[in-house]
């Protein structure tokens, strides 16, 4: 059961709802895209987005200390490029923006395409590709480089770094550094689901979970029954350990994320797990949340990412409070 009206006007009328909840933003007439009408056009406007269906992102980081704007498209849809650039200009008058955008085909093509569209009217246009999932392909076994949960550690170091006074140039410095340390791989227990549609993205028997999911509810990469929460665990770690190859008394940020369908109480089990096998591997844990940061529209399932602080300032950029509806501080 969704708790919804007409399925088509689902998206419209949660929009609506975040108006009323949140009217520090200012939605972009014709769009899915909102920005901080508190912004002063002091510094260099961060817009990041995508498709809907992923809540609290990307409109729940909007706001100073992280994003200035967020445009999103349908569910599981990126925006136009034209609606990326509506947004842009609505932000803006000093012809200068970053995109952050999350390594899917769909989502570099449209925000690449308003980058060259600004560029020719005489903008100057950064852009960061957030790669962060470490999940394999089950045939392949490549690597899927889909951007996943980690965007929202890049929102907040490189909007630290924007508000400090950062360049184009120097986002775009920080940025490669960013999402080369930052990884991530995630487990459910279901697919995720469209409005007004009873059939999940994917399904499993009773009892059973898969690691390696997309956002999208794309596949994972192995089924197997559900043992406990502490295997779950064990397996992202795992994975996780053998790409970052870490020694001890490595710093890390964590993040632990629902994937929309997790109760908090199983969400603060599987947090407790993963804090106490990283201790074990005598990790130095500067940074570490847990809660609903990126979804996939209702999947019960959940995320781990880790952050390799291989500079001191990027911890300070994550302890910087902000004034975002989602971003806990």
């Amino acid at each position: 059961m969704q708790i919804i009206n007409e399925p088509d006007q689902a998206l419209a009328q949660a929009v609506q709802g975040i108006q009323w909840a949140h009217p520090e933003l200012t939605w972009v007439p014709e769009t899915y895209g909102c920005y901080d009408q508190r912004f002063k056009d002091d510094q260099v406007p961060l817009i990041a987005g995508g498709g809907s269906g992923h809540a609290p992102a990307h409109w729940g980081y909007v706001g100073r200390g992280m994003l200035t704007a967020a445009v999103m498209g349908p569910i599981f849809t990126p925006p136009t490029a034209a609606q990326i650039v509506k947004v842009a200009q609505a932000v803006t008058k000093k012809k200068r923006v970053f995109f952050i955008v999350k390594n899917f085909p769909a989502d570099v093509a449209a925000f690449g395409q308003a980058q060259a569209t600004l560029q020719a009217a005489g903008w100057e246009v950064g852009m960061a590709l957030v790669a962060d999932d470490i999940s394999v392909d089950n045939a392949s076994l490549k690597k899927r480089r889909r951007g996943v949960a980690g965007t929202v550690l890049v929102h907040k170091i490189l909007g630290a770094a924007a508000l400090n006074g950062a360049t184009i140039p120097m986002l775009t410095t920080l940025a490669k550094q960013v999402t080369a340390a930052v990884k991530t791989i995630g487990v459910a227990a279901s697919g995720a689901l469209l409005p007004g549609q009873a059939q999940a993205s994917f399904t499993l028997q009773p009892g059973d979970i898969y690691y390696g999911i997309g956002i999208h509810g794309e596949p994972g990469y192995r089924k197997e029954p559900f043992q406990s929460s502490e295997r779950l665990a064990q397996e992202l770690i795992s994975k996780l350990k053998l790409n970052f190859n870490w020694q001890p008394n490595d710093h890390y940020a964590v993040l632990v994320n629902s994937l929309g369908g997790t109760p908090p109480l199983e969400l603060m089990v599987f947090n407790h797990d993963v804090h106490e096998l990283l201790q074990l591997n005598q990790l130095q844990l500067d940074f570490h949340k847990a809660g609903t940061f990126l979804t996939s529209n209702g999947m019960h399932g959940l995320s781990l990412t880790m952050l390799q602080l291989a500079d001191p300032d990027w911890l300070t950029a994550l302890n910087l409070p902000v004034q975002t509806p989602a971003w806990p501080n």
